[in-house]
């Protein structure tokens, strides 16, 4: 495996985590936002 695979590899996974983690909080905010009875929103 060379050099350039490696940065190709860590530069797309490194973009799907940036992409995937706020994506999970935001649904997890909405969760217990839900759970809350929706007040916590303001």
């Amino acid at each position: 495996m060379d050099i350039a695979s490696m940065i190709m590899g860590a530069s797309i996974a490194s973009i799907a985590w940036v992409a995937f983690v706020p994506w999970s909080k935001l649904r997890r905010l909405k969760e217990l936002d839900d759970q809350a009875g929706g007040s916590a929103s303001d």
